[in-house]
């Protein structure tokens, strides 16, 4: 299938222009920074209609949706950078399965895949915020129904857009500047903040256990998510700094090489987020059939295509696993139905990981024979073997593909085992964050570079 109908579409989209200049560092912050606070404050406005107080009791449940698809739900980010996710995940699939012709190592190629995406994203941009508007019953009436979707799809719509203004003009992705913004926010408020819930508990567990420790009451155990969360993060930034380094040598320049590393984390966060989503997507979609995953109506009450639906969700996504290693609810791990659940959840989150990592490895030429390609191109070979990009292909084959598969399993590992922990903002947002903020510090450090020396700032092909 050919998408050259969609040039004229694309064509008349609004679009950011690239800039015409070097941007220098701090104008680059400024832009960062001014779109994580605009970010906060769209996560602050309600859809006119949306009452914040009778919403609340609706939308519990939803606290994974919100962290992977960095949302607010009953705002007009309710479904967040979802659309956005969602719309690369289905092209990225239809382009790897060759069902669509484009060829992303060409310019005019990528550049219609990017618009088609765009396309593609306004319309999940009213599919999504359709199906949560109807799954949350957020109003009623039918034309403040359609007010609602159509503002909370313009919120994604403008995420899109804010998204493309920090790819262009500020430092790294605005995607990845979102989830961290949000996960951060979480971790922060549920371990530090002072108020008081209606019950009379302290809203943040290090209050609240330095508060039960001084009536007399020392429990390590309502410190758990919070030490939960520290051990995955330190787990996470060691898989990030092992890595398998290769060694070069330069053709025409004797006695001078290089290395080329391989992280353990080769596929970075990626499967993890493009497999949560669509898990996500599918407790979402079951709106559409008249089911709230986290507030079900009895069994007996549903329909054939009812059950259907909410068995199989029920047991592909997290749904009651959530903190079932913790100390308060690990005997519950013995029952045999729970047990099935998990299972089923670990087999098909891994699974997804793992395909999702070939992918994504394939389409953005990490791949044994792109990165040989690309060594060769720059008269880089093996030490001790023959200059050609066979042979570095074929040393590049004892490494990739086997690493591929590994990063992937373990980065979803990672994920999930945090979430049966417990862990604060869930092992995939933490997972995504600690991967966002040590990639933000190496764009952050070649960005102060490139400003210092513009020599490098050539090297490097930013002028």
């Amino acid at each position: 299938m050919k998408l050259e109908f969609l040039r004229p579409v694309i064509n008349y989209l609004p679009e950011v222009k690239l800039p015409r200049r070097h941007v220098p560092f701090k104008e680059k912050l400024i832009w960062t920074v001014a779109i994580l606070i605009l970010f906060f404050i769209m996560g602050t406005i309600y859809p006119v209609g949306v009452t914040p107080e009778i919403l609340q009791q609706k939308i519990r449940g939803f606290e994974q949706l919100q962290l992977i698809f960095a949302s607010s739900i009953g705002t007009i980010i309710s479904t967040g950078i979802g659309p956005i996710v969602t719309a690369s995940i289905i092209l990225q699939l239809l382009v790897g399965a060759k069902m669509i012709d484009l060829d992303l190592t060409k310019t005019e190629d990528k550049a219609l895949f990017q618009g088609t995406q765009k396309i593609l994203t306004v319309l999940v941009s009213f599919f999504e915020a359709c199906a949560l508007v109807i799954a949350t019953q957020m109003v009623t009436g039918t034309s403040l129904i359609a007010f609602t979707i159509f503002q909370i799809a313009l919120g994604s719509i403008l995420l899109m857009y804010l998204d493309e203004v920090v790819s262009k003009w500020g430092i790294g992705s605005g995607i990845s500047l979102f989830i961290a913004g949000g996960v951060s926010h979480t971790i922060i408020n549920a371990s530090l903040n002072p108020s008081r819930e209606q019950s009379g508990i302290l809203a943040g567990i290090i209050p609240n256990f330095i508060e039960q420790m001084v009536a007399g009451n020392f429990s390590l155990v309502l410190l758990f998510p919070v030490i939960a969360t520290i051990f995955v993060f330190l787990i996470i930034v060691y898989g990030e700094s092992m890595r398998l380094e290769i060694p070069l040598s330069y053709g025409g320049i004797r006695g001078i090489g290089g290395r080329y590393p391989i992280k353990f984390f080769y596929v970075s966060n990626i499967p993890v987020i493009l497999a949560s989503a669509l898990l996500m997507n599918l407790q979402l979609w079951a709106g559409f059939v008249g089911i709230n995953m986290n507030d079900p109506q009895p069994i007996e009450q549903m329909t054939f295509l009812q059950k259907s639906v909410f068995y199989t969700v029920s047991y592909v996504t997290e749904g009651h696993l959530r903190g079932i290693i913790s100390p308060e609810r690990w005997v519950e791990i013995f029952d045999t139905q729970l047990l099935l659940h998990l299972f089923t959840y670990l087999l098909v989150f891994i699974g997804l990981c793992v395909l999702f990592g070939q992918f994504w490895v394939q389409t953005t030429g990490l791949d044994a024979e792109t990165v040989a390609g690309q060594l060769h191109q720059y008269n880089v070979s093996i030490p001790k073997w023959r200059s050609d990009k066979r042979t570095i292909k074929y040393v590049l084959d004892k490494y990739i593909p086997q690493i591929t598969i590994i990063s992937s399993v373990a980065v979803g590992f990672v994920s999930v085992g945090a979430d049966l922990m417990g862990a604060i903002g869930s092992g995939t947002g933490i997972l995504l964050t600690v991967g966002i903020l040590y990639r933000l510090y190496e764009d952050v450090q070649k960005e102060q570079m490139a400003d210092m020396s513009p020599a490098f700032r050539q090297f490097i092909g930013k002028e």
